[in-house]
This record gives structure tokens, sequence and C-alpha cells, in this order.
């Protein structure tokens, strides 16, 4: 038998999946993009005035390691990466359901799985260290999450049974 995923009719109660998914992935698409510009920006930003942040670093009493700059740029180069593997995804996510293809929403789904298990373990974690307001506000995004996991899930899942028409090319 196994654990099944609930389905739902329609997204946010007034749309319908498909218009659901897509809106969903133009969501994600705008935050991706503002995020890769922001990385972007970030890194420029840094490099332009890398002097005076390592000059006002040295001024204060932190003691910070001479590769402040090399950490910074890496950073910024993995956020900078996972912002286009997310537009990339997303991209997938519209044509997927633009064109009615099934397996187009599948990166979608594992991705926000593999985002829903490290939101778990960022709940447990909150818990264990007592941070009650990093655990709730994380549950509720998770829960979020979740809903829309299952929408766009229902939707491929008329897709893939032949509910759904699929428009012609």
């Amino acid at each position: 038998m196994g654990v099944t995923i609930p389905t739902v009719g329609k997204a946010c109660i007034v749309f319908d999946l498909k218009t659901g998914t897509i809106i969903l992935g133009v969501i994600n698409l705008i935050g991706c993009v503002i995020g890769a510009i922001a990385c972007l920006a970030s890194v420029i930003g840094y490099t332009v005035l890398s002097d005076q942040v390592n000059q006002a670093l040295k001024e204060s009493e932190n003691q910070l390691d001479e590769n402040v700059g090399i950490v910074v740029y890496v950073t910024l180069s993995i956020v900078f990466i996972i912002c286009v593997f997310y537009i990339i995804i997303a991209s997938l996510l519209i044509h997927g359901a633009r064109t009615g293809r099934p397996g187009f929403l599948t990166p979608w789904l594992v991705l926000t799985t593999i985002s829903m298990v490290l939101q778990v373990l960022n709940v447990i974690g909150g818990l264990i260290s007592l941070q009650w307001g990093k655990a709730f506000s994380t549950i509720i995004g998770l829960v979020i999450e979740a809903y829309l996991f299952v929408c766009v899930w229902s939707f491929r899942k008329q897709l893939q049974e032949g509910s759904v028409p699929v428009p012609k090319a």
C-alpha cells in the first residue's frame, strides 16, 4: 500500500492547478532573478570597496583572518550558482505547466522535497536549542511550502492521467 500524497482540485482555492503552477513558477523565477542580481551586485560592490572593508575590519578589534575576501567571493559565488540553478528549475516548471509536460515539473518537486527535509531538520535544531521563534516560523513556512508542493503534485498527476487537455504545439 504505502504512503500517498494528497491531492487538491484548485490552487489557493480559486485558481485551477495549471494557473496556480504557472503563478508559482513566475514568483519563483522573479525571486531567483532578484537573488542572482543581488549576488552579482554584492560581488561587484565588494570588489570595488574591498580595500575599505579590509581596513575597517583591521581597525575594529575583531580578529579576522586575512582571507576574508576569498570567503566572501566563494560564498557569493555559491549563492549565485544556486540562484542560476533555481532559475532553470523555475523556468522548467513554467514551461512544463504551459505545455502540459509532467516531466518538467519533476525537478521543482525534487528540489522542494529536499528543501522541506532541510526545513524539518531546521525545526528540530530550533527546538533542541530552544529557539522557539525560529522553530515556529520555520513550521509556518514549511506548511505553506507543503501546500504548494501538493498543488504542483496534483497538477502533475492530472497531466499524467490525461485529465487536463494538453495544448497543441
